[in-house]
């Protein structure tokens, strides 16, 4: 909360992100003024969640002959929500059904290839990313198509 009435001795920080690290201090505030801030706490750590934010602006890159480039932004470290994270890249041949998954186990990567010798070149493919960690899947970008390489 903004404002904490004086005879309180503790307060509650909501709505704080997953498997981050906070410190908190306290400012005193009369008709006189204000205080200066106490000295910082000791860093708390909130807890491992499923993260809840997909990458953005997935989209495709040139590449060579049979493959298909996958990019997106990547998600920054205090949206991750926890230890193992990485990204669940799913593909298929526009208009077909069934995706095809695979996982990029780097917190840090923003794309991904796919070499298969019997795509022909500007095939459009249905794309999206998705994100886990150890605490379970996320969600998944919206779906984009994008072509394979000419």
């Amino acid at each position: 909360p903004d404002l904490i009435s004086g005879d309180m001795e503790s307060a509650m920080a909501v709505e704080l992100n997953p498997w981050v690290e906070y410190e908190f201090r306290v400012v005193a505030t009369n008709k006189i003024g204000t205080g200066d801030p106490s000295a910082p706490s000791r860093v708390i750590r909130t807890n491992e969640a499923v993260p809840k934010t997909p990458p953005a602006n997935v989209s495709g890159r040139s590449g060579r002959r049979h493959e298909l480039v996958i990019a997106w932004e990547p998600v920054s470290e205090e949206f991750q929500s926890g230890e193992g994270f990485g990204y669940i890249v799913a593909f298929r041949p526009n208009g077909t059904r069934g995706w095809k998954e695979k996982m990029v186990t780097s917190s840090d990567a923003s794309k991904f290839i796919y070499r298969d010798e019997s795509v022909p070149a500007l095939t459009p493919f249905e794309v999206k990313v998705g994100v886990y960690n150890n605490k379970g899947d996320g969600p998944f970008s919206p779906i984009v198509v994008i072509c394979s390489a000419e």
